[in-house]
């Protein structure tokens, strides 16, 4: 991987020179030379420079951690949340149910094991209902499968929480609404600032905004107002029934 980023890095480097040098010649005014080099520097990069220069600035005015109500129940219901399920097609069964190991149950086994009884969410196609509890038996897919989410037609948990992302470059604005389903009533609300991290030789990213390389974001991300994945925000309202 290291070898191959040099190499395009090499190949990315002589490219650009060729191009400052054809547009130094095309046009005459030093502007445009120097609109050359800020594209050839920008065009790798862009996505990098962006969560530099956003993210305090977001932090200052969006980030929000505001609790104006708490309930105890026994479900929490989600929208916005990434749809698990159409990542373990492979798990399904012949019967329509899913199976889900730990690693892949992610949020909804953290839900589960903090003590609600269920977990339930809009998948991605915003059609279908998914209910998620604890497996009792040992499933017959998958032998590390604790949690299994079957469709449903209708909402079973009171409380919802809604979210929405958005992404420019490595900067991303999480917004989190925790409402009463019953009453319509907002109970608390969360914006999250990220500057995630990304893919690079010695500091200098390279076209990190292609996906092109296998790498954590996590690591060496930075958040406003930081967020525990595994106590996530709205733990703190929604209390499971004990």
């Amino acid at each position: 991987m290291l070898f191959m980023m040099l190499f395009f890095m090499a190949i990315y480097i002589a490219l650009s020179f060729i191009f400052i040098v054809f547009v130094k010649k095309l046009f005459k005014k030093p502007l445009y030379k120097w609109l050359a080099v800020a594209f050839v520097i920008l065009f790798p990069t862009w996505d990098v420079v962006f969560g530099y220069l956003a993210y305090y600035p977001a932090c200052f005015i969006i980030s929000k951690a505001k609790i104006y109500e708490k309930a105890d129940t026994k479900g929490i219901y989600y929208e916005g949340i990434d749809d698990l399920l159409r990542k373990e097609e492979k798990l399904r069964n012949e019967i329509g149910e899913y199976k889900l190991t730990v690693m892949g149950a992610g949020w909804i086994d953290y839900g589960l094991e903090k003590g609600y009884q269920i977990i339930e969410y809009l998948g991605d196609e915003k059609t279908q209902i998914y209910r998620c509890t604890k497996l009792k038996e040992k499933s017959r897919i998958n032998e590390y499968a604790t949690v299994i989410c079957v469709a449903k037609n209708s909402i079973e948990s009171r409380y919802a929480v809604k979210i929405r992302k958005i992404r420019i470059g490595t900067l991303e604005i999480n917004l989190k609404k925790v409402y009463d389903r019953t009453s319509g009533k907002l109970m608390a609300e969360y914006n999250r600032v990220s500057r995630w991290s990304y893919f690079n030789f010695l500091t200098v990213p390279f076209f990190n905004w292609l996906e092109w390389a296998d790498y954590s974001e996590a690591e060496g991300s930075v958040h406003c107002p930081f967020d525990d994945y595994l106590d996530p925000f709205e733990y703190k309202v929604l209390r499971p029934v004990k």
